[in-house]
């Protein structure tokens, strides 16, 4: 409907507006950090010509921005502004420690083949167990959950199922999660990297075919100013990056080559 999208904004203009009254700084969101952050990026730097609506295909970032981990993204920063009481900021807490310490358990605590809960397990994985399989490992396997762990006494069944589900979308995806998060830190820290002039922006096949354009007509200094030309998206932004490293790479062998000679 675009009801949502419309309250985000006047929420965060609205907050900005009386940090300004007050002499405060203003609340930056950032992209990686919300769909408000992805949504207010998008409507000043890209060439909107239709009403915005919050979709997740909108983010590059999806991965790290799902509806289970919003207490953990956001919740800090309410804090920071005034929102959060002390009582729910002792469940909030409360309820990240929790998952930091079954995290832990699941990472430490291995099913031997001899254990009770071996053979059925087995059974519904499918996949044999060599001596031993943390529980972490266990979690990783397709098709098996930490509904799994309890149901073959594998984990406590009153852990509360917020906490349960927390930490095994950390463990199944990590890997994944990890790699975003390297990907988000590259972009921070590749926004001033120059571009060298003269780039043949057609001949890169990972970019949009609207980035091609575009970046071709304006020739962009570096990364930064290339993420704000309307029409290049953050996704084109991280594979000029990555394209970018990997040309740096290819000459720096090059010239490696040529000096062994």
């Amino acid at each position: 409907t675009g009801y949502e999208e419309a309250a985000a904004q006047g929420l965060v203009a609205g907050l900005n507006a009386v940090r300004q009254l007050r002499g405060q700084d203003a609340v930056h969101f950032p992209r990686e950090g919300s769909y408000i952050g992805t949504m207010i990026d998008d409507l000043i730097t890209k060439d909107l010509r239709e009403p915005y609506r919050v979709l997740t295909s909108r983010s590059e970032y999806r991965l790290v921005l799902r509806g289970d981990n919003a207490d953990r993204r956001l919740t800090p920063l309410g804090r920071e502004l005034g929102l959060i009481d002390d009582r729910r900021w002792q469940i909030y807490e409360r309820k990240q420690d929790a998952i930091a310490q079954e995290k832990q358990r699941l990472e430490s605590v291995r099913l031997k083949v001899s254990d009770a809960a071996a053979p059925a397990v087995v059974a519904q994985t499918g996949a044999a167990i060599k001596g031993s399989i943390t529980l972490a490992d266990l979690l990783r396997r397709p098709g098996f959950h930490s509904g799994d762990l309890v149901r073959h006494g594998l984990a406590d069944a009153d852990l509360p199922l917020d906490v349960r589900e927390g930490a095994e979308i950390d463990i199944k995806y990590s890997g994944y999660l990890a790699r975003q998060q390297q990907q988000i830190d590259q972009v921070k820290k590749q926004e001033h990297k120059p571009i060298p002039a003269g780039i043949d922006y057609g001949a890169i096949g990972t970019l949009s075919r609207e980035a091609r354009e575009k970046l071709s007509a304006i020739q962009p200094l570096n990364l930064g100013q290339a993420a704000r030309v309307p029409g290049v998206s953050h996704a084109d932004v991280t594979a000029l990056m990555l394209w970018l490293e990997l040309q740096s790479r290819r000459n720096n062998q090059l010239v490696n080559s040529k000096e062994g000679r």
